[in-house]
Formats: C-alpha cells, structure tokens, sequence
C-alpha cells in the first residue's frame, strides 16, 4: 500500500521492486480534462468568466424531469383510490349488525374521507403543474377517489339498516286510510 502512494506521491525512497516493475508513467487525466484550457487560462489567452457577466441562459426542459413531476403528481391524485379495496374488504368481513365495533368502522370510514375532502387545497398547494386546469383536474380527480371510499360506507350502513329506504322506514308520514263507506250491521 505505501509503495502504490509512494509512487502516487512521487517519493524517491519507493522499494526498488517496484519501480523496476512499473516504468515511472504520469498519472492520465480524468475524463474530459484539458491540459490545454487550462495552459491557456494560465497563460490569459482565455477569458475569465465571473458570475454576474454569465448572461441568464433560459433554462432547459428536462423531459424526462417533467414526465417524472406528472407522474408524482397523478400518484398523490390517485392515493384514496389505493385504500378502497381494503376498506371494502374490511366493510364486508364486519358484521351487519348494530354493534359498536361495524358502527365505528363505518364512521372512521367516513370521518377519514372527509377530512381528506377538506384538506385537498393544502394537499395540492405545492404541487408543480402548468396551468390551473391541470391543478383543478388533479383535485377533481382526488375528490372522486374519496367519494369512492364515501360510497362505501353508504354501502355499508344500507347493509346495516340504517339508511331509510324501504316503505316501512316512513310509516310515520303516511296517511291513514279513511273509509268513505262504513257498514253497520
């Protein structure tokens, strides 16, 4: 190891194995090294660039940056539609009956949706998109996937019973039937 640093180094006091093995060769310069700018600036036959007489150059399009923005962008759009196959599963394996545990489920499920509806504006505040049609696209589009777990807990409290929507639910608001003939016998 000392006599590869030492011949690095330039030592003279390198083992003699060594350098009778190796001819003494300069160390090549990295890729796209130039011996010869660098002579020049040396030399002043270049010129010095500072930084505020660089003119501002438009800044290049990245393509592949800007497809990998959209698709970041689409992800988080798209992350409430991830957790409706779980929580259908999770809906469907809880029992129909009114019970504290299928009723609580059900809110969670609601309450969670719901926030996500409210915070959408925070959610796509620092996203970086072209227009606002794209930015009200995205949001539409994460919306309709909370209305998606939304709809399942609808599903569920309809299962539950505890949606009225059967005739028997509003026999309160029915009228009484009143007999225009009465028989007397």
């Amino acid at each position: 190891m000392s006599t590869v640093l030492d011949l690095y180094l330039g030592n003279k006091s390198a083992s003699s194995t060594a350098t009778s093995t190796r001819s003494k060769k300069t160390v090549k310069s990295p890729p796209n090294y130039s011996d010869t700018h660098y002579k020049q600036l040396n030399d002043n036959k270049t010129k010095h660039y500072e930084p505020n007489t660089l003119k501002q150059k438009s800044k290049p399009i990245n393509f592949e940056l800007e497809k990998l923005k959209r698709k970041r962008n689409w992800d988080m759009c798209i992350s409430p539609s991830k957790s409706i196959p779980m929580n259908a599963i999770m809906m469907y394996f809880s029992p129909n009956s009114l019970q504290l545990i299928p009723i609580m489920m059900t809110l969670m499920l609601f309450v969670n949706a719901i926030k996500e509806m409210l915070n959408v504006n925070e959610k796509f505040m620092n996203i970086d998109v072209d227009d606002d049609y794209d930015r009200h696209t995205l949001k539409l589009v994460y919306l309709l996937c909370c209305c998606g777990n939304l709809l399942i807990g609808v599903v569920k409290l309809h299962y539950m019973g505890l949606i009225p929507d059967k005739s028997a639910d509003w026999l309160a608001w029915e009228p009484t039937l009143k007999f225009l003939n009465t028989v007397v016998i």
